[in-house]
């Protein structure tokens, strides 16, 4: 693009940015309507991922194949990367709150899932979520608070997960929290990295990268989630594969085998052993 274009740009459809974030890319170099082109458009991967999950969920769902409270966990990354485009594209105060906000409340439901067989730390979680609306709305425009508040619960979350998963073996045994953390993970890195090497590393779109694997953790997370929701109710699992890549976590078809005095450990498919494609 000339030096006249990229002048003409500068500003965009959106005017000046009045988000207090705005990330180490150009802005209005690709288009004249979105800001932030390459943070925006890596929104669309795990948008459509999560709409076809919860598509996937529905029909799952009517054949008892995955617990109700699964169909709503895979609202919160359709809800937050929708969020997401339209910060990046808008680099608006409204459009950081779209993105945020979903992050923080939808990390509070996944809390909700992992401690929902917890009377008290529901309410717990409910005043804590009230708590930080509150001190989130005094603060303002000052994203070193979101990001510390986003990154407690998310580390919490992390460490309940971990407990969860050495408490429940047929669940350990998917693998589902190891490659779900893996992937969360290196996007973090990669978050991090795009900021502290900005503006030698702008090309290589870091970010952008970011969303596309916490996308994918994001929904391995779900996935950990339904196999801990079986679990407790002492259902067999079976980890399907949607186009042989992403696995999916289903109740298993297979009878349940006669009672004994000794706790049996829930079935697991794993692709090594056999692989059913969605």
């Amino acid at each position: 693009m000339s030096a006249v274009n990229a002048t003409l740009l500068a500003d965009g459809y959106w005017g000046p940015p009045t988000s207090s974030v705005d990330w180490c890319e150009d802005n209005y170099v690709w288009s004249y309507y979105i800001a932030e082109w390459w943070n925006s458009w890596s929104n669309v991967p795990p948008l459509l991922l999560a709409l076809y999950a919860l598509y996937k969920s529905r029909l799952a769902y009517a054949n008892h194949a995955q617990p109700a409270i699964i169909r709503f966990a895979y609202i919160v990354p359709l809800v937050i990367f929708s969020g997401s485009f339209a910060f990046h594209s808008t680099l608006t105060y409204a459009g950081q709150l779209l993105d945020e906000l979903p992050m923080m409340y939808g990390t509070l439901f996944f809390h909700y899932i992992s401690l929902r067989y917890h009377p008290t730390m529901k309410w717990v979680l409910i005043a804590f979520a009230v708590g930080l609306t509150i001190a989130l709305s005094i603060v303002g425009h000052a994203p070193l608070a979101f990001q510390f508040a986003y990154g407690f619960l998310t580390v919490a979350l992390v460490v309940r997960s971990i407990v969860l998963h050495r408490q429940h073996k047929d669940v350990s045994e998917t693998r589902l929290l190891q490659l779900g953390a893996l992937l969360y993970a290196g996007g973090f890195v990669l978050w991090i990295a795009d900021q502290a090497f900005c503006p030698s590393a702008k090309q290589l779109h870091l970010h952008a990268i970011w969303h596309l694997l916490s996308g994918a953790g994001t929904f391995m997370w779900i996935q950990f989630a339904c196999a801990y929701e079986l679990s407790m109710h002492e259902e067999r699992l079976r980890v399907r594969k949607i186009a042989c890549i992403l696995p999916y976590c289903v109740r298993s078809s297979a009878p349940a085998s006669t009672p004994t005095t000794t706790p049996q450990v829930a079935f697991v498919s794993r692709a090594s052993d056999h692989v059913d494609t969605l």
